[in-house]
């Protein structure tokens, strides 16, 4: 006995156009035709790793603002100044040690995305948070070239002058470090973001650590210079100090991104 609420189909009911055919002729969803997608490639600028490194320095450097406009209105002094009487209204608070080292973290967090970002290049195989680490190694480079540059004036300034030129010269190492961080701000961010203009950024960026390094050296000169043929000490310490670790640390970077 056929139930009363059972559906059945007649031999009537078929279809019997082509137009009616078609209604009932079952076709694959739209989705699973067309050209099969491309895996978008894993850059620096949306690694969430790079930009939570990003993030955190910026946060820090907020959070003490009001110390770093204090340091700033006494960097053009430390800077450029030889003077070696020091100013009574002079002031170096306990809190600013912590904030050059921030800023000094920034210089290098900055330094370290260009150095990234000059010899980075696109890769199917990366995957998630490998760019990050590529970064952090940058990074661990350049806060060991401070080092050696900050090794490196303090024993200079024990040898050759006395504690106030040492003081000088060290503060003004200090200060061209921290202003040229602030300066690669710019120069960093739109070589993150835009990639295609970023062998521009790098060059400005060259230039800006060649002109920070010139003010410094500048004072250092004048620190130094007694006569005539201190010019020669002059000239070794340029090749030995200023180039060289420069070099060296461009070659790690290379070594660094070529076998990671």
């Amino acid at each position: 006995m056929i139930s009363p609420f059972r559906q059945v189909s007649h031999e009537a009911d078929a279809p019997v156009s082509a137009s009616d055919r078609e209604l009932y002729v079952s076709h694959p969803p739209a989705w699973q035709s067309g050209v099969a997608g491309v895996a978008r490639p894993h850059t620096p600028a949306n690694d969430s790793g790079v930009i939570a490194i990003l993030v955190a320095v910026m946060v820090l450097i907020g959070l003490n603002m009001r110390h770093v406009r204090r340091i700033f209105r006494s960097m053009s002094q430390d800077l450029l100044s030889v003077r070696r009487r020091a100013n009574v209204f002079d002031e170096h608070t306990a809190s600013e040690t912590r904030v050059n080292v921030l800023q000094l973290l920034q210089l290098w967090v900055y330094e370290g995305l260009l150095l990234m970002m000059w010899l980075w290049r696109p890769s199917a195989g990366e995957s998630v948070g490998f760019i990050a680490v590529r970064v952090g190694l940058m990074v661990g480079l350049c806060v060991g070239l401070y080092l050696f540059q900050f090794a490196s004036c303090a024993t200079l300034g024990y040898v050759f002058t006395d504690q106030v030129g040492a003081t000088l010269l060290r503060r003004g190492l200090l200060s061209s470090q921290i202003l040229l961080g602030w300066l690669l701000i710019l120069p960093a961010l739109v070589a993150l973001f835009y990639p295609g203009i970023a062998i521009y950024m790098l060059l400005v960026a060259a230039a800006l650590y060649i002109g920070c390094r010139i003010c410094y050296i500048s004072k250092g000169f004048r620190i130094f210079y007694h006569n005539f043929p201190s010019l020669l000490y002059f000239i070794l310490y340029l090749c030995a100090l200023e180039i060289i670790p420069v070099i060296i640390t461009c070659r790690l970077a290379m070594e660094i991104c070529v076998k990671s």
